[in-house]
């Protein structure tokens, strides 16, 4: 199977063009929505184009956009230029111990070798009542209804269908997958809602105070 930082390398433009629909950016703004209380420093992990980091930055002062492909920082450059990008590895993340309020991942964590190292790296991260704010690909039988829901209109149906492709190489959860995921990084879960007109899971959990 190819990496996922090469195929992502690759494939920025479409990339970009294909997640810029409106149920793809309702979803990132929902995403913004959870932010803790007093929100100043939030860190996305995975940011690609930029869909999820740009809706960061309108709610919070300082925004530090990391991905490992050089193509999808220079389309979030793009994108929103007010964003700190740095090309980095969710194992070792370029910031110090406890100095995030927030970490978000969106259509990433399923991409990784090791997830459980991408979620303490995260807990590392996160000040104490932090959060991390997931959007990942649902596994079951509502996903699959998601992707039906879809077919009426073309545009997110072809959004759906690549973002369901991508996520049967790579990986799905279940809620409990995901919770059980977060749970042994240290963090508690606070939410576990459906996402993406039910292709995806919007999880929110905190870094124990």
């Amino acid at each position: 199977m190819l990496r996922s930082e090469r195929l992502f390398q690759a494939v920025a433009l479409p990339y970009a063009l294909v997640t810029r629909h409106p149920v793809w950016e309702r979803d990132c703004a929902r995403m913004a929505s959870e932010l803790p209380p007093g929100c100043r420093r939030a860190l996305d992990l995975g940011c690609g184009p930029g869909n999820s980091a740009t809706h960061l930055r309108d709610a919070v002062p300082a925004v530090l956009a990391v991905d490992h492909a050089p193509a999808m920082l220079r389309r979030a450059r793009r994108r929103d230029p007010r964003l700190l990008l740095v090309r980095g590895d969710a194992r070792r993340l370029p910031v110090r111990d406890g100095s995030m309020d927030a970490v978000t991942f969106h259509s990433v964590l399923y991409l990784l070798p090791d997830r459980a190292a991408a979620l303490r790296e995260t807990a590392r991260v996160l000040r104490p009542g932090g959060r991390a704010i997931l959007l990942e690909p649902r596994d079951g039988i509502r996903a699959g209804t998601g992707l039906l829901r879809a077919l009426p209109r073309p545009g997110w149906a072809i959004t759906a269908l690549l973002w369901r492709t991508m996520s049967g190489f790579y990986g799905r959860f279940t809620a409990a997958d995901l919770r059980t995921l977060l749970e042994s990084a240290g963090l508690r879960v606070v939410k576990l809602d459906e996402a993406l007109d039910g292709l995806g899971l919007l999880a929110v959990a905190e870094r124990p105070a």
